[in-house]
């Protein structure tokens, strides 16, 4: 599930995974993200309440171009794991990633190339 959407600490794992591959690269600015959310975890009244207030316009708004996506991962997702391919997935993401990373153009917080990445976690 957090292939398809990430909870607040997955959000946070990503955020800080990233922020240690700029740090390599001397591209980071600031201390990296903590792990562990700030804010408590909402009581049940708020979890009840919010999809029926906030979240029934955001899902709205976001329908368009988030829910076909979702759809479009959710199925490709469950075909890899129906073969016992699913490592094939994080490897293209970890293509995608070194690919983005090797095309950042070099700058002069940058001194040395960019080193081939590799996402962990």
């Amino acid at each position: 599930m957090d292939r398809l959407h990430p909870g607040q600490r997955g959000h946070r794992r990503l955020a800080a995974g990233f922020h240690r591959l700029l740090a390599e690269r001397d591209l980071a600015l600031g201390s990296p993200p903590g792990r562990e959310p700030r804010q408590p975890t909402p009581i049940r009244a708020a979890a009840v309440l919010w999809p029926t207030t906030e979240g029934t316009g955001r899902l709205a708004r976001r329908s368009t171009d988030l829910l076909p996506q979702l759809l479009g991962l959710a199925t490709t997702e469950i075909g890899h794991r129906a073969r016992g391919t699913s490592r094939q997935l994080d490897a293209r993401a970890e293509r995608a990633l070194r690919e983005a990373l090797d095309g950042l153009p070099r700058t002069p917080f940058l001194r040395r190339s960019v080193p081939r990445a590799r996402m962990e976690g």
